[in-house]
């Protein structure tokens, strides 16, 4: 889980960050992250497209792949995907997530 220093700011509404948000973040290929723009509306865009709106302050970084693989999951490039006890740790990491933007907040 990514801390959301940004989230403690005025002016940053809270996410709602369900267990889908962060599946989304489990296929291979192209790699991707889930940010928060300032009305909590969520979006799962590369790295490059991330960093451009978290540096003009448009948006805040919620989740990496790298967080869920922390978490317990592990890449298969057999399956196309992260595998592992991916509903469990998209739930635990949702609500984690979700306690963070609330607390926030």
């Amino acid at each position: 889980m990514t801390s959301n220093p940004a989230a403690q700011e005025a002016g940053w509404a809270p996410a709602r960050v369900s267990p889908d948000h962060l599946r989304a973040l489990t296929t291979l290929g192209d790699r991707s992250v889930l940010i928060a723009d300032r009305s909590g509306a969520l979006t799962v865009v590369t790295p490059d497209q991330a960093a451009a709106a978290c540096l003009a302050g448009t948006a805040r970084l919620l989740a990496t792949r790298a967080d869920l693989l922390d978490a317990g999951l592990r890449e298969s490039a057999t399956a196309g995907r992260m595998v592992g006890p991916v509903v469990e740790v998209c739930e635990l990491e949702a609500s984690a997530l979700n306690t963070v933007e609330r607390s926030a907040a």
